[in-house]
């Protein structure tokens, strides 16, 4: 550790309260990026951090696993932590054995990486490296004050601990985690219609999904990359709730319980009684296969997700991480809004610093921010009668999957956050009609698993194989565009999108026949959408084998590939006509002058 000794406070370009994983990553960033900055991080606990240490956050998908490798991880990981085999889901409810329940996951390696990361190993890590690139470490030491700097003046910041005194600071960063200094001193913390909780723990050893299902059930057994299926993030799910197993490199299982306040108590994750007696009733297989394990730790949050107010300030704060925001651990995303807040970080120090357009930058990145907080958090605040629902989960992943690698990937990976607001307008619409369609997708998935409940059924469902319009988007996630070619990509997968949203209503309306489709129609208001069916396409579905195959527009292929071949109500002809009169009642309202047209939600100044 740095030594620290107080005479005078000294003077840092940056002093970041927190060394979690996203504070320690902003300081390898900025040495890496800024050399020339002088970096303090102060964090309250001191080294040697124990393996899978309590925070939760183990498991990262592509986007953060992008930043993380940018920064020159890539070999760490590989030696260090443990690649992750995709995200894999078991929807519907867990009172059958697992191998009667709809599988729903990857059946190859996955070409974009990403980890599952042992939390205490990483950030044990990330600070020794710290050190080594010339950082300023002062462990074991709590931040006591912050008095904020005002036009242009130093921040001074006060510790006590292992080390007491002050130092000053150009500019300050809150990576505080869930303590907030900033966030809740300033009073910006806003809410969320995501209501949720969760609570979680860790077990000596390690346990997969192929120790819930006995080896005479061979099929099951023999699916694509069974014997790797322990290195994914698996999620057992029923209505309005879904537990996790995650493995851990140093040889541990986390494990996980998520539940919807809308559906289940939140005393049912108060504690880890509690929390096996809700995994006893609703998943007792899981609760079978991680008996005999010794638990580690235990900690439960309440009502976790949040949104910010504002996280930059043109008088040279930010608020990373949790300190920032959280939506939900669903698909692994607290990572990455960690790299988007970094990323966001670098830019504004580095536009300060050359006195480029630095106050504009800050109002349009708290607004991207926001609008991305608030995009993440749509994708949850629906969904607890889905969990629920095995045909709509898969339905929802296939969805959720490619509006992720289409847009909000490029976002970061493309460094597209970097552009002024005017160079950025062009990519707002894109970006606003995403949102526009993933709402409406998640409230069709809503009313499509209330309004007609699915038995479980005993089936795979994989993740798209090639060729398959889902990894040419999954691939594309690694490589590098200029901002014109990205322009242009993310054009191209919204108009397939859009196209994507028709079929998911097509065939589903086709699958529960007229009754339940003319109340699902009416209940997300289909109309309003704003999609087009061409009358040919829906004549298509009315033939049938080899005829109606080789008609199919290829991205009803890849969709029937994905989700298996369409079963068919007795009256599929009934809704599809139903479809068809909802389509033409949407040709007759983008006539009439006095109905707005769609795909304008003014997303980037939402509060």
């Amino acid at each position: 550790m740095n030594e620290h000794h107080e005479k005078e406070a000294q003077l840092y370009d940056v002093v970041i309260c927190g060394g979690g994983l996203a504070g320690s990553l902003l300081a390898r960033q900025l040495r890496q990026q800024m050399p020339e900055l002088s970096v303090c991080m102060i964090e309250r606990t001191r080294r040697p951090l124990p393996d899978a240490c309590h925070k939760v956050g183990e498991s990262s998908v592509e986007l953060s696993c992008q930043y993380m490798e940018s920064l020159g991880l890539g070999p760490y990981m590989l030696e260090r932590q443990l690649v992750k085999l995709g995200l894999r889901y078991f929807p519907g409810g867990g009172h059958l054995p697992l191998h009667e329940r709809t599988e729903v996951g990857p059946c190859a390696e996955p070409i974009v990486r990403s980890y599952q990361l042992d939390r205490g190993r990483l950030e044990n890590d990330l600070r020794g490296a710290l050190e080594t690139a010339g950082a300023t470490l002062i462990e074991g030491t709590r931040v006591t004050t912050i008095d904020l700097g005002t036009g242009g003046a130093d921040h001074v910041v006060g510790f006590e601990g292992d080390h007491d005194g002050k130092v000053r600071a150009r500019w300050l960063v809150d990576a505080t985690g869930r303590q907030a200094l900033l966030r809740k001193r300033m009073k910006f913390t806003r809410g969320s219609p995501h209501v949720a909780s969760a609570s979680w723990f860790r077990i000596e050893g390690r346990v997969g999904p192929n120790d819930m299902v006995p080896a005479s059930e061979q099929e099951w057994h023999q699916r694509p990359c069974s014997e790797l299926r322990w290195r994914s993030t698996n999620h057992f799910m029923g209505p309005g709730y879904w537990a996790w197993l995650i493995p851990l490199s140093t040889g541990l299982t986390s494990v996980g319980l998520v539940i919807h306040e809308e559906l289940h108590d939140p005393m049912c994750i108060a504690g880890l009684d509690n929390t096996l007696e809700f995994l006893k009733k609703h998943e007792p297989h899981l609760v079978t296969a991680i008996a005999g394990h010794e638990v580690k730790d235990f900690l439960c949050l309440r009502k976790y997700s949040h949104q910010v107010a504002r996280a930059w300030s043109v008088d040279r704060w930010a608020m990373v991480g949790e300190a920032g925001a959280f939506i939900d651990p669903l698909y692994s995303p607290g990572s990455d809004y960690i790299s988007f807040a970094n990323n966001f970080t670098v830019e504004l120090i580095r536009r300060e610093r050359e006195g480029r357009g630095f106050a504009e930058q800050v109002t349009h990145l708290n607004y991207l921010y926001r609008a991305l907080v608030s995009g993440g958090i749509d994708l949850f605040r629906q969904a607890a009668p889905v969990y629920g629902h095995p045909s709509g989960m898969a339905m929802k992943v296939y969805w959720d999957n490619f509006s992720y690698w289409s847009f909000t990937c490029h976002v970061s990976q493309q460094r597209i956050y970097a552009l002024t607001p005017a160079e950025y307008e062009p990519f707002s619409g894109i970006g606003r009609r995403f949102a526009e369609l993933g709402n409406h997708m998640q409230a069709f998935l809503r009313h499509w698993a209330m309004l007609a409940p699915e038995p479980q059924q005993r089936k795979f469902i994989p993740s798209p194989r090639w060729p398959s319009l889902h990894v040419e988007a999954h691939i594309k996630v690694g490589e590098k565009m200029s901002v014109q070619a990205t322009h242009d990509y993310m054009r191209m997968r919204l108009q397939q999108a859009e196209e994507m949203a028709g079929e998911i209503v097509l065939r589903t309306v086709q699958q529960v026949g007229p009754e339940i489709a003319q109340r699902l129609l009416r209940e997300v208001d289909f109309p309003g959408w704003g999609i087009e069916i061409p009358r040919e396409r829906l004549d298509i579905e009315a033939k049938a084998g080899h005829e109606r195959e080789s008609r199919l527009p290829l991205l009803a292929q890849d969709l029937e590939q994905s989700m298996g071949p369409l079963q068919r109500h007795p009256e599929a002809a009934r809704a599809r006509e139903l479809l068809a009169q909802s389509v033409r009642e949407r040709a007759e309202r983008s006539a009439d002058p006095r109905v707005a047209p769609p795909g304008d939600l003014g997303l980037l100044a939402a509060e």
